[in-house]
């Protein structure tokens, strides 16, 4: 395919939207050409810009899903964008909804990125990225959102722990069950990862811990591990904390939740 596809996200939560356009970019036959966070920004941005798919949450401020369709059938723009309605709401008029606005798709939240990006290639005929490609660019956007996980729970970058916590997270949702066994499997294979041993690896993610129970985003810590920091009388285990915060992001990284 010679050119990229535009795709707008038009999406209430910012660090969803955010989310979501950062999976966009890792097709080569997409491009990922902004969000809105209500019905009006939308209409701003659809006129700056020729998109070939929107996809549009129904519920906002200002100018909601259905207010923006409206509108946007009342451009008269000689290319009809594809529409993907993507709401965490169903309404029960979404048939005639689809008819009248010429709606192609509708998802209901929590719908992974992935399957998003699927939708839009059967929409447009789409050729396909490499799967090896993607899986990299994929491996590298975990990576980085894992650091942005930590950094919020109040993990310094610069502590052994941190990294090591970070290795075992990204081991943790591709393989939970290694959370079973963790001085059996989970800390060998840190271990094994940085040519170290696995006291020291029990050590370093202790003190890492302690640390992020002092520093961390209290609301956070509190909706990961469900009690808040300072209960210190109940600060989880290594075991606990890994098992938690990996299952947690997993959650989050599918679905684009914001940290």
């Amino acid at each position: 395919m010679s050119e990229k596809m535009s795709v707008v996200v038009v999406d209430d939560d910012e660090e969803y939207a955010q989310a979501l356009g950062d999976h966009i970019r890792l097709y080569d036959e997409f491009e990922f050409s902004g969000y809105a966070l209500d019905g009006e920004e939308a209409m701003e941005l659809i006129r700056l810009i020729s998109a070939d798919v929107i996809i549009l949450d129904l519920l906002m401020p200002k100018l909601d899903g259905l207010g923006f369709l409206r509108r946007l059938a009342g451009l008269g723009l000689k290319r009809k964008p594809k529409i993907i309605i993507n709401s965490a709401s169903c309404l029960s008029n979404m048939i005639d909804i689809v008819q009248k606005y010429g709606v192609d798709y509708i998802s209901i939240k929590p719908q992974s990125f992935a399957d998003l990006c699927s939708v839009i290639k059967e929409l447009m005929g789409a050729s396909r990225t490499k799967e090896a490609d993607i899986v990299q660019r994929e491996r590298e956007n975990e990576e980085k959102r894992v650091a942005d996980f930590l950094h919020h729970l109040g993990v310094p970058s610069h502590l052994s722990g941190y990294k090591y916590m970070r290795f075992g997270i990204i081991l943790a949702i591709h393989d939970m069950s290694i959370l079973e066994s963790v001085t059996g499997r989970l800390y060998p294979a840190i271990a094994k990862q940085y040519n170290t041993k696995n006291c020291c690896v029990e050590r370093a993610i202790r003190h890492a811990i302690s640390v992020s129970w002092t520093r961390g985003n209290k609301k956070l810590i509190n909706d990961v591990f469900g009690y808040t920091s300072d209960d210190n009388a109940h600060r989880p285990t290594n075991a606990e904390y890994m098992a938690m915060a990996a299952d947690d992001f997993r959650l989050r990284f599918k679905y684009g939740a914001p940290v």
